[in-house]
């Protein structure tokens, strides 16, 4: 059992670099993720890489219609 097992996590960010290596650590820890990225196509392959419970939305934060 991993240390956020029960939790849940919103990675922004998640479909490369620094996000996608958070996103990999809370699944391993047993966090359940969901991961933002502007791009579906890279945001689908880090989902699958990632595995597990994560779930990808896609989006772009800086954008405010994206975040209702």
């Amino acid at each position: 059992m991993g240390r956020l097992t029960g939790k849940v996590a919103l990675v922004t960010g998640a479909n490369s670099g620094i996000g996608l290596a958070i996103a990999k650590r809370f699944s391993a820890e047993g966090a359940r993720v969901f991961m933002t990225g502007r791009r579906q196509e890279a945001l689908d392959k880090a989902v699958a890489e990632v595995g597990g419970d994560a779930r990808g939305v896609q989006g772009d934060v800086s954008n405010l219609a994206d975040l209702d």
